[in-house]
């Protein structure tokens, strides 16, 4: 019996008949976590990856939990220089920098991230390809690459087998395809030094909103723009460099104030003179930082009249 009769009858055993005897290598699954009967995700995962000569991975979120127990085999791969790709996302900063810095560390795999901000739309896809001579073995469903998603969550998945020549089959590759390779998708090296500050801040700002005894909402979901991000991560090179000036030119509007707030935070300065023109700019700020700083000592103020313009020096402290 060829593949495309044992995939003829797979299908038949899936979709009409279960009492019908198949070969399980070419029957449609649902695959889940169960601890009693011992299922796993990763399991699954892990046997496809073991036989494949290809695989595409395309996920909303990775983590070092989720990597770890496919390392091994995936280090098998590159001994064996069987090619990967594997299409993430920088979307609600949720996957984990050191996670991807090791996946793209293995020679035989190629790792992009699509930027859901430039595309402005969301991105959440859960799928793994692998593509064994003529016939591909496709999960489809919940699960990302992370270690709960993999292993004890409650996730539902079906695993679709299909010839490469397979309508099933062409569509998802196609669609992969187009993601992989859009205007909104960058290479390890264009993404991971930004995302990785992003990822940091965001944190941060999260792990600082989360301290409160009521949590604001509005500081926890504060997150820094794409300029802000290119700010602070310009200055820390400015600093390595050993300089002690930097200059940041953005029109109204974009986040300057936010931006300095991030910057003063992640850099640790103890001490930052913020000058305004207005009293109602000065109080503004304050807001803005406060929203940034877990603690923020009281600010000094020092009000200048100058050919009736009012200059304010706001002088703060902040806490190791």
């Amino acid at each position: 019996m060829d593949e495309r009769d044992e995939l003829r009858l797979g299908c038949e055993t899936a979709y009409i008949d279960g009492s019908v005897a198949s070969n399980s290598l070419y029957c449609p699954q649902f695959i889940t976590n169960n601890y009693k009967s011992g299922k796993k995700v990763l399991s699954t995962i892990e046997n496809e990856l073991l036989k494949c000569d290809k695989f595409q991975i395309s996920v909303a979120f990775i983590t070092m939990g989720g990597i770890t127990p496919l390392l091994q085999t995936l280090k098998e791969l590159e001994k064996k220089n069987i090619p990967g790709e594997i299409l993430t996302t920088n979307y609600l900063d949720f996957s984990e920098p050191k996670a991807l810095k090791k996946l793209n560390g293995l020679s035989n795999i190629t790792l992009k991230m699509y930027d859901v901000k430039a595309a402005d739309e969301g991105f959440h896809t859960k799928g793994y390809i692998f593509r064994t001579g003529e016939v591909y073995q496709i999960i489809i469903g919940s699960s990302n690459m992370t270690s709960t998603a993999l292993t004890s969550n409650q996730e539902w998945n079906t695993r679709i087998i299909s010839t490469e020549h397979g309508k099933m089959a062409e569509e998802i590759i196609s669609e992969f395809d187009r993601l992989w390779n859009s205007q909104h998708t960058f290479g390890f090296d264009d993404f991971y030094e930004n995302y990785k500050e992003e990822y940091n801040i965001v944190k941060h700002q999260r792990d600082i909103a989360g301290q409160e005894k009521i949590v604001s909402l509005e500081k926890y979901n504060l997150k820094p723009n794409s300029m802000q991000i290119a700010f602070i991560t310009n200055l820390k090179k400015i600093i390595d460099a050993g300089k002690n000036r930097a200059l940041l030119i953005s029109a109204t509007g974009t986040g300057k104030t936010y931006a300095s707030a991030f910057a003063m935070r992640e850099l640790g300065f103890k001490r930052v003179l913020f000058l305004v023109h207005r009293g109602q700019l000065a109080r503004q700020t304050k807001k803005s930082y406060e929203r940034v700083f877990e603690n923020l000592f009281p600010w000094v103020w020092f009000v200048v009249d100058i050919v009736n313009i009012t200059q304010i020096m706001c002088l703060l402290r902040f806490k190791h």
